[in-house]
């Protein structure tokens, strides 16, 4: 009667544990099941959605050509609107609209590929704050233009971390980063060093870690004019803020 007993609540047990097994199985599947097609989706959005404003930003730069070709058959026919394409010029040189070329400095920034697994690897990349702390000395320093990748900075422009990689005017762009800036190379130079934050980022934490941090001083940069949008949609003004 004791050895039934054995034999039931082993059979019982072995039973339970079947079931046990398959559900979790079966929860593991839907789960899978419910990620992967919104995944694929909002990758699919991401793309579709830098699609559409890469093709923005090509008709915006035509445009702008454009209306650039009208100004200048404009002024030279109408003596009268020559200073007024003269300030157009000023205003868009200082929006950051215009091509700029010069002497500078060019920081390249690199995330270490080789650093010890058992470490936290946070420590041997490059993040978007690193980059806003050379681009906001540089600027401290009277840089007239900078650029990050390509990417020309102005007043609305963002640097922001966006998983693997770092945002740049809303393009994704990975590592190496490279910072050109137009400006006096000395007075550059000493930005970089009066900032404390910067200093070590280029120097301490750069040799601590293995990052790449190499600053240049270069003859004959050329940084490209901001091609994108210029229009604010979503911010409002504040009654009766400053």
């Amino acid at each position: 009667m004791k050895r039934n007993w054995h034999l039931s609540l082993v059979l019982v047990c072995f039973v339970l544990g079947f079931l046990l097994a398959t559900s979790y199985q079966t929860q593991q599947r839907n789960q899978a099941a419910l990620a992967t097609p919104r995944k694929t989706d909002l990758i699919n959005t991401v793309h579709k959605l830098e699609k559409e404003r890469d093709k923005l930003k090509f008709q915006i730069e035509e445009e702008r050509g454009q209306i650039a070709i009208y100004e200048k058959t404009a002024a030279e026919n109408e003596g009268s609107l020559s200073d007024y394409t003269r300030a157009l010029e000023n205003v868009r040189s200082a929006a950051g609209l215009l091509q700029v070329k010069g002497n500078g400095l060019v920081v390249t920034l690199g995330d270490n590929q080789n650093y010890p697994k058992e470490d936290d690897p946070n420590n041997y990349v490059i993040h978007d704050y690193d980059i806003r702390l050379v681009v906001n000395s540089l600027f401290a320093g009277g840089a007239k233009a900078v650029s990050v990748n390509g990417q020309r900075l102005i007043s609305t422009s963002s640097v922001r971390c966006a998983g693997g990689t770092i945002l740049i005017n809303s393009t994704r762009e990975v590592t190496p980063y490279t910072i050109k800036a137009v400006g006096d190379p000395g007075k550059l130079r000493q930005a970089l060093d009066q900032d404390d934050t910067t200093k070590r980022l280029l120097n301490e934490v750069k040799t601590f870690y293995g990052l790449q941090a190499d600053v240049v001083q270069t003859n004959d940069i050329s940084i490209p004019g901001y091609s994108g949008g210029l229009l604010i949609e979503r911010a409002k003004v504040i009654e009766g803020g400053n």
